[in-house]
């Protein structure tokens, strides 16, 4: 059995000048590379986006914890806070 089908048209560049060419080839290349960057961002977001959730949530419980030290000891809550300051004020002298 013989196949009657065409094979992909290809343009003609022969009337085209070097420079044309290459620019035909070069926006091509350029296209297939923004493509696979925009491929590889889609799977990097995609990988991230669940990292980001947890995150979040440590640093809600983070926060939720400290709340709850600060109210139960609200003196040495108020003591750490001169003992930082005063460190990162010789820090940054």
């Amino acid at each position: 059995m013989i196949s009657n089908t065409t094979p992909p048209q290809v343009p003609n560049t022969s009337l085209l000048s070097e420079s044309e060419k290459l620019a035909s080839v070069a926006g091509d290349q350029l296209d297939h590379a923004v493509q696979g960057a925009h491929h590889a961002i889609d799977r990097f977001a995609d990988s991230a986006v669940p990292k980001v959730r947890r995150l979040a949530e440590t640093g809600d419980a983070w926060t939720s914890s400290l709340r709850s030290t600060v109210r139960e000891q609200p003196l040495m809550a108020v003591a750490a806070a001169l003992a930082l300051g005063a460190l990162l004020g010789r820090i940054t002298r």
